[in-house]
C-alpha cells in the first residue's frame, strides 16, 4: 500500500478517519467532497509526537484519474457517483471500496469494468439491493462482501459511548453558562 493514492470520496469524519489510517500507512490521500474544502488531518505516533497533513479536496474527475484505490463514504445519494463513464477513466486496475450506502455504485457497470480488467477488485459492504444483492455480485471473483457491521464491534461501540457521553457532557455545561 506505501506509495499509492487512495481517493476518498466524501472527506467527512468517516473520510477523513480514512485518510488518517492511510498516511499511516505510508499512502498518499487525494479526497473529494462537496461540502468540505480541505482539512487538517492529525497523525499521532508514539510518546506524544504527530504530524499534522493538510488535505485540500480535488475534484472527482481528478480524482478518478489519479487513485490506485477509491472509498466511498458518502450519504445516500440521487444518482449514482460511479457509472461507466467514471471507471472509464480511472486508471487501470484500480480497486473499488463502498462502505457507504447502496446505489451509490452502478453494479452493472462495476461488474462490466471487473470483468474488462480496468478494476481489478471490489470491496462491497453495501448494495443496491439490500438486503438481497444480485447474484452475480454474490458469486462474482473479484467482489469481496461484508455484511455492513463495522459498528458492531465491541471497540466500536465503546467509542460510540464515549462520545455520546462527551457530547451530552458538552451540553450540559453550555446550558449552565
Amino acid at each position: 500500500m506505501r506509495g499509492k493514492t487512495l481517493g476518498i470520496i466524501g472527506f467527512g469524519r468517516i473520510g477523513q478517519a480514512t485518510a488518517k489510517m492511510a498516511l499511516g500507512l505510508g499512502m498518499k490521500v487525494i479526497a473529494a467532497d462537496k461540502y468540505v474544502d480541505n482539512a487538517e488531518i492529525r497523525v499521532d505516533f508514539y510518546n506524544n509526537q504527530f504530524i499534522n497533513v493538510d488535505i485540500v479536496t480535488e475534484p472527482l474527475e481528478d480524482l478518478f484519474k489519479h487513485a490506485d484505490f477509491i472509498t466511498l463514504h458518502v450519504p445516500a445519494q440521487d444518482g449514482y457517483v460511479i457509472g461507466r463513464d467514471e471507471i472509464a477513466v480511472m486508471k487501470d486496475n484500480v480497486g473499488i471500496i463502498n462502505c457507504s450506502r447502496g446505489g451509490v455504485i452502478d453494479e452493472v457497470a462495476l461488474i462490466e469494468g471487473l470483468d474488462a480488467g480496468k478494476v481489478l477488485f471490489a470491496g462491497l459492504d453495501v448494495f443496491e439491493n439490500e438486503p438481497t444483492p444480485e447474484i452475480k455480485i454474490l458469486m462474482h471473483p473479484k467482489i469481496s462482501l461484508t455484511p455492513h457491521i463495522g459498528a458492531a464491534t465491541l471497540e466500536a461501540q465503546d467509542r460510540i459511548g464515549t462520545e455520546l457521553a462527551e457530547q451530552i457532557s458538552s451540553i450540559m455545561k453550555s446550558e449552565k453558562v
